[in-house]
């Protein structure tokens, strides 16, 4: 006998078993089974909304009412299980890892889940409110809770949204489920004014003023000649090209297309972060994975003359070296870099030329606000972005890059007579 029979023999026992039990309890505990003069078998069934808490059944054999009464108490049982596993789920507190579980199904993207852990670790944990019975929300109640959040917390608009994702898609998972008939949560919005409001950056911490780009870009050269670090020269590339961080690191050299005049950007370096069973997290880890942030992101970007002569040093760089990794563009030591290693190039500069700290993504702003300073059509400057909507491009990446000095002596250009 195969394992495979084995097991389904074992089962098919079990089954037995349990439904000849079925019937002993049924007739120990509750009814007996008779048959009438007419040969009809019958028994008493369980019914508490009957007059006498019982309800009469009948079937021609003895095997069709057995049939009846073993379907009988397996639904009975299969209902209380889920009476029962609701009433598990009747707290935030219950709800929560079985929606997170879900929501990680939903996305590629390991470090948006472990963002949602830390928002609900810093606005949920601590509240009374996650081991409150769900079934007794109610909109008044919920609303006062999200005021009482936004107040006590001076949250912004951003930060609410992000908080009370939690509890709204936790609810919505609680009506998938069965366990609420609506989510109250739903029920309600709140005025905008009540949100703190954030004021726009200042320009200089957004962006390389044109006094700061050119020693920056003299620290990335003087470190590749120097030192032949190649991924020094991500930076200067970075300033050509304005690709995010994950796709800066992602970038192979057959990419490079169009005879040489376009970049494809088409994948991207990915934190990945795992969860432990006790909730806390593993160390996050870099990945390289075959899409990007969005539709949008897979775009084709134009490169200059200087991104081409970049190019072009850092690939006789790499083959000098014989550092091959899956065609990577950017490694040290014969190995692909990750993000890290560009992050940890650009403080050093930052340091070196005594400026605050600015990352690749204020390079990216730097990129975007230089493209928009030249006149270059705006929906050409998102395509080049890869940004959906040229409103994400004008509102968030548009800065100044000009010195005090030199935004006064345009004005003086720009208001003389």
């Amino acid at each position: 006998m195969s394992s495979e029979e084995l097991l389904e023999l074992i089962n098919m026992t079990k089954k037995e078993i349990k439904e000849q039990t079925i019937l002993k309890e049924h007739i120990e505990n509750f009814y007996h089974i008779w048959q009438n003069d007419k040969g009809v078998y019958l028994t008493y069934l369980p019914a508490p909304d009957k007059p006498k808490g019982r309800k009469p059944i009948s079937a021609s054999t003895s095997d069709k009412l057995e049939r009846k009464i073993i379907s009988f108490y397996l639904k009975l049982e299969m209902q209380e299980q889920e009476a029962e596993e609701k009433e598990k789920l009747s707290t935030l507190r219950a709800i929560y890892p079985q929606w997170l579980k879900l929501k990680g199904l939903e996305t590629t993207a390991t470090s948006y889940i472990r963002r949602i852990d830390d928002d609900w670790k810093a606005y949920y944990l601590n509240d009374a409110i996650i081991d409150k019975d769900i079934r007794e929300f109610t909109k008044a109640d919920l609303k006062e809770w999200a005021l009482t959040k936004i107040r006590g917390k001076s949250l912004t608009k951003k930060q609410y949204y992000n908080m009370a994702l939690i509890i709204r898609h936790s609810l919505d998972y609680a009506v998938d489920r069965g366990m609420l008939p609506s989510n109250p949560y739903n029920d309600f919005k709140i005025d905008g004014k009540l949100f703190r409001k954030v004021k726009k950056p200042n320009d200089d911490t957004q962006v390389f003023l044109t006094t700061e780009r050119p020693l920056i870009e003299a620290e990335a050269w003087q470190d590749f000649h120097d030192n032949g670090y190649v991924t020094a020269l991500a930076i200067p590339l970075a300033f050509q090209t304005g690709v995010r961080l994950g796709e800066l690191t992602a970038i192979k050299e057959t990419d490079i297309c169009q005879n040489g005049k376009y970049l494809h950007i088409q994948r991207m370096a990915q934190k990945l972060e795992r969860q432990r069973p006790d909730g806390t997290w593993y160390p996050a880890t870099w990945i390289t994975v075959e899409h990007v942030k969005t539709s949008a992101s897979d775009r084709y970007i134009y490169l200059t003359e200087e991104a081409r002569r970049i190019l072009k040093i850092i690939m006789d760089a790499n083959a000098e070296s014989g550092s091959y990794d899956e065609g990577f563009l950017f490694m040290q030591s014969g190995k692909h870099i990750t993000p890290v290693a560009i992050l940890s190039r650009i403080r050093k500069y930052c340091n070196h030329i005594n400026t605050m700290q600015k990352g690749i993504h204020k390079i990216r702003k730097t990129y975007i606000s230089s493209l928009l300073d030249a006149g270059i059509n705006i929906n050409e400057v998102r395509k080049m972005a890869g940004h959906e909507d040229e409103r994400t491009t004008l509102h968030n990446y548009t800065f100044n890059r000009a010195v005090t000095s030199q935004n006064e002596e345009d004005l003086e250009k720009a208001l003389a007579s």
